[in-house]
């Protein structure tokens, strides 16, 4: 389990500067599954927001550093996923999210110090205008649904996969299922299918999709690992790729292929 963490929370003053009352008119509904709607204007620019790049670059304690960010609709479980995952405790109140961030420290791979930054965000349509604020820099996007609730499924589809490739394009998405101790209950029917889970992050060429339970700590830590894991082997991989790239850049610049290349046209090879 990931060390102790840091709680970090908006302050009511840059909540108030960014959560001011719109005069745009309110989009139509897009379904009768819909809970919330797409914010009005998509095209907004982010140049407000803190650089996460600058808060890496100040704190070189660790040897990497990553953002995840997690949405989806209000009360399928977020914040509880974050708690259980960082502090090893379950809320059992709900208390609806504005931004929380949660910083945690943890041994990696021949015990390198990974710094992990969770950003937990608001589901609710009142704060579409704020929650654009967290899509900065992100290494990863963690897009949930409640096992409990076809309906966040649905919107995952409808609401939160658009926007959120809207403003981080080429950022991985993994779909995350939350609530997964409910399929022990006798209404199955109810309840969202898993294999349609899995065929719907199939079809929209997510990262992949896994299922837990915050209360129970089902596969909590089995989640993070992979996500984690997975980004550091694909960030490792670019870096010798580019490194590669650069020594023969550097050879060839300086001439230290040439006398090679000579010795080889003329080589006499024996069949």
């Amino acid at each position: 389990m990931a060390s102790p963490s840091k709680r970090l929370s908006l302050s009511p003053k840059k909540m108030a500067q960014f959560s001011s009352s719109s005069n745009e008119p309110d989009s139509s509904s897009q379904g009768p599954y819909l809970q919330t709607k797409l914010p009005t204007p998509l095209a907004r620019t982010l140049s407000e927001v803190p650089s996460y790049e600058r808060i890496k670059r100040s704190q070189t304690a660790a040897d990497h550093h990553l953002k995840f960010v997690v949405v989806g609709d209000g009360a399928v479980g977020k914040t509880c996923l974050l708690i259980s995952y960082t502090q090893g405790s379950f809320p059992e109140e709900y208390v609806p999210t504005v931004f929380e961030n949660y910083v945690t420290k943890m041994k990696g791979p021949g015990n390198a110090v990974i710094e992990l930054a969770l950003w937990d965000t608001a589901g609710q349509e009142e704060y579409n205008r704020l929650r654009p604020l967290s899509y900065t820099d992100v290494d990863l996007l963690m897009v949930c649904y409640s096992v409990d609730s076809k309906t966040s499924l649905h919107n995952v589809q409808e609401l939160w996969i658009p926007e959120v490739r809207h403003f981080c394009p080429d950022t991985p998405i993994m779909l995350v299922g939350l609530k997964s101790d409910l399929y022990a209950l006798d209404n199955l029917e109810k309840l969202v299918d898993p294999k349609d889970a899995e065929l719907f992050a199939q079809q929209m060429g997510l990262m992949g999709h896994y299922q837990c339970s915050a209360k129970y700590r089902n596969n909590i830590d089995e989640l993070f690992n992979v996500a984690i894991t997975t980004l550091l082997y694909d960030s490792i991989q670019e870096r010798r790729g580019k490194s590669m790239v650069n020594l023969f850049k550097t050879k060839r610049s300086t001439g230290a292929l040439g006398p090679m290349a000579k010795r080889r046209k003329h080589a006499c090879y024996v069949l």
